[in-house]
């Protein structure tokens, strides 16, 4: 896991090559394009800003962007163009928890919005920011705790409703009597 002076690095080497994306990729008719091929101009545009020994993936182990060096994930990134979905959420809480990137971000493009909505993972919790998409000028909005895993003691629960229409019917029976 990387230290603090690291994950704040590769959080400005993010920002370095949003700044890059927005202002040379963001053309109202160019992000139609498939997940995949905006995935690579992301890609593209945050190379410069990581040294050399990293290398920039898009589409694999899971992640929608991934920098690694060696053996080590410094950056995971998954991204869409609205809202992520709570499923979405979960797949990079669970994506950081289970493989320890230094740092796991997500993004919502919104295109009818003049900012980002940027979700940056811990351990324990998922901070929520707004970043203009012309200054980049970076808005804290909220920090959640991530509630942890129920623990599975091999037990298997069911849930049993109560029946409540049999009792109705019951008391409807009754009633008629």
């Amino acid at each position: 896991m990387a230290d603090l002076e690291e994950r704040f690095e590769i959080f400005s080497a993010f920002r370095l090559g949003m700044i890059e994306f927005f202002s040379n990729d963001l053309a109202e008719d160019g992000m139609r394009h498939r997940k995949s091929s905006i995935s690579h101009r992301i890609a593209l545009r945050l190379r410069p800003f990581f040294p050399m020994q990293y290398t920039i993936d898009i589409d694999t182990d899971g992640a929608d962007i991934l920098v690694w060096k060696d053996d080590e994930i410094p950056l995971a990134i998954f991204w869409s163009e609205e809202y992520l979905t709570e499923k979405e959420k979960k797949k990079a809480i669970e994506y950081h928890r289970e493989k320890s990137p230094g740092l796991t971000l997500a993004f919502s493009l919104l295109h009818d919005r003049s900012w980002i909505l940027i979700y940056r993972f811990g351990d324990d919790y998922v901070e929520y920011l707004h970043i203009d998409k012309y200054t980049f000028d970076e808005n804290v909005i909220k920090r959640l705790i991530i509630p942890e895993k129920a623990k599975d003691d091999g037990q298997l629960m069911l849930s049993l409703r109560p029946e409540r229409k049999r009792e109705r019917r019951k008391e409807a029976i009754t009633q008629d009597q």
